[in-house]
């Protein structure tokens, strides 16, 4: 199904398939929206399919088009990648897209420094950020979906896993809960309800060693389950819930007025904050300049509560 068809037109279906609009795929491609539908029709004639449905906001992909999408998203990255890398890669000229599995709080708390550390603001580099996934991330890696990804447990697979920084956990809790100089009192851990991320978050590790340190005093079973860490400090606040969070990626939000950031009753627990990659990135390659992009920005040890306010330990 895949002989004799230009890879270009390939490229073309994949750009489409992330942006989710034709418009948006035609800028990112630095051609005309026109271009960009002449591609698809030969697409549509070669695998006798409409590959893209249009919607409201763009177009979505068809069953076939999420099965190519799979099939050929990573080794399409790879050659592009390889091309560029044998032409020269030059940051300051390059629009080359780099993709990165992140969560919600390293959304918040990472990705700034991330942007600040590739020039893209002011440069031709682009950045995606697709949702991490700690079940998949592996797979996503080695199939060159992604480029790299930021979790805070390890994976497993044949990936390489380095520690970007560590940090530290607290408890957010209702403002108006009385504290011990900044600790949260044991008997209020037992008596609130807690909501807490579930594990595809990828912080699977921190939650057991969490649990395991709290022993009876955390439930191993939440009253409310979360996909991500940037609803917590809401239900906290108004639903009178608690949460564990890691602090130095918390310092990026916003607590509201009805939640507050304090200590926890047993020793912390630290988390090591793992940056994901394929081992096959050879040093002047273009991928290989943004892992170092990357690592410039994340890789230093910071004070852990250093931003919140809560002393560390």
């Amino acid at each position: 199904m895949l002989l004799n068809i230009d890879l270009n037109l390939l490229r073309t279906f994949v750009i489409v398939y992330r942006a989710k609009n034709l418009t948006a795929a035609a800028e990112t491609l630095s051609v005309s929206q026109p271009a960009v539908s002449h591609a698809l029709r030969r697409l549509r004639s070669h695998f006798d399919d409409p590959l893209f449905v249009r919607t409201g906001t763009g177009v979505r992909p068809t069953r076939l088009a999420i099965d190519l999408y799979a099939e050929i998203s990573g080794p399409l990255s790879h050659i592009v990648a390889s091309t560029e890398d044998r032409a020269g890669f030059d940051p300051a000229i390059s629009h080359r897209r780099f993709r990165i599995a992140l969560t919600d709080l390293g959304e918040v708390g990472l990705l700034p420094r991330i942007l600040h550390a590739t020039g893209s603001a002011g440069s031709g580099i682009e950045i995606e950020v697709v949702p991490l996934n700690i079940e998949t991330v592996a797979h996503d890696v080695l199939s060159r979906d992604v480029d790299a990804a930021i979790t805070s447990s390890p994976v497993h697979g044949p990936v390489r896993q380095e520690i970007l920084f560590h940090d530290r956990y607290a408890c957010l809790a209702p403002a108006d809960l009385q504290d011990d100089d900044g600790r949260i009192r044991v008997e209020d851990l037992r008596r609130l309800p807690e909501a807490r991320v579930g594990p595809s978050a990828g912080h699977r590790a921190i939650t057991e060693a969490v649990t395991t340190l709290g022993a009876g005093i955390l439930s191993r079973s939440p009253q409310v389950e979360v996909p991500r860490f940037t609803s917590l400090p809401s239900i906290v606040a108004q639903c009178g819930f608690f949460a564990i969070v890691p602090i130095d990626a918390f310092a990026a939000l916003t607590v509201p007025p009805g939640a507050k950031l304090l200590e926890l009753p047993f020793p912390s627990p630290t988390t090591a904050v793992h940056f994901i990659s394929h081992h096959d990135a050879g040093a002047a390659s273009a991928t290989a300049w943004f892992l170092n992009a990357v690592r410039s920005a994340l890789a230093r040890e910071r004070p852990a509560g250093s931003a919140t306010g809560i002393p560390a330990t």
